[in-house]
């Protein structure tokens, strides 16, 4: 899913020189409702809508994948949302689709340009309750349930296994493996769902709170 920011970036970017240091906050308001730090790019998007400005920043170091494994490199991504000079200028930071981090800048600024337009929001074609399993290819979910409202990618760690006689295994390691996470709205009377896939293959399901689309 690729957002374009609507507001001149060289406008915003010239206005935030000027601005103080952002402060870090849990937790900020749109019209939608409250966002805080641990909600999903899907809470995000319903409550608050597109940001101003969408930065891909460096990505970090972190854990991703398999409990215990080392850590790879995790995408990030800055959003700024600029709510007008009566409001604060919020900045996000969202690492593989969660937000990890929220800081208020100052007042926000008249840019002399429209808002973005509202997040189109997909609904999911398949059921909630069965629309895929662990062990389902990418194209398996795809033509069941169709596009997902959100796409991510970042890098994880995958256990490697020695095979040990015909029904067993033993872990002697891990590998780095690309990492697609889907998210799924089902709209507002059932719970989203964050597939996480590695390898192509579906590896974890994650329950979400209730969708947006309408």
């Amino acid at each position: 899913m690729s957002f374009q920011p609507t507001t001149s970036i060289a406008l915003l970017a010239f206005a935030t020189l000027l601005a103080p240091a952002p402060a870090r906050a849990d937790s900020f308001r749109c019209e939608g409702g409250l966002v805080a730090v641990g909600d999903s790019k899907l809470d995000l998007l319903g409550k608050c809508d597109l940001p101003t400005l969408r930065e891909e920043v460096p990505a970090v170091a972190g854990v991703f994948g398999s409990t215990g494994a080392p850590r790879a490199l995790v995408a990030q991504e800055r959003w700024t949302y600029n709510f007008g000079p009566r409001s604060f200028v919020q900045y996000v930071t969202l690492e593989v689709g969660v937000v990890k981090a929220i800081e208020r800048g100052g007042y926000g600024y008249e840019l002399g340009q429209p808002r973005p337009a509202p997040a189109r929001m997909p609904r999911a074609r398949c059921n909630h309750l069965g629309g895929f399993r662990v062990g389902d290819s990418t194209f398996d979910v795809l033509a069941r349930c169709g596009e997902p409202a959100i796409r991510e990618e970042s890098m994880g760690q995958v256990v490697v296994e020695a095979p040990m006689g015909q029904r067993s295994s033993v872990p002697i390691g891990f590998t780095t493996v690309r990492v697609e996470i889907w998210t799924y709205d089902f709209g507002p009377q059932a719970n989203s769902r964050r597939l996480e896939f590695e390898a192509g293959k579906l590896a974890r399901i994650v329950t979400g709170g209730y969708g947006y689309s309408r």
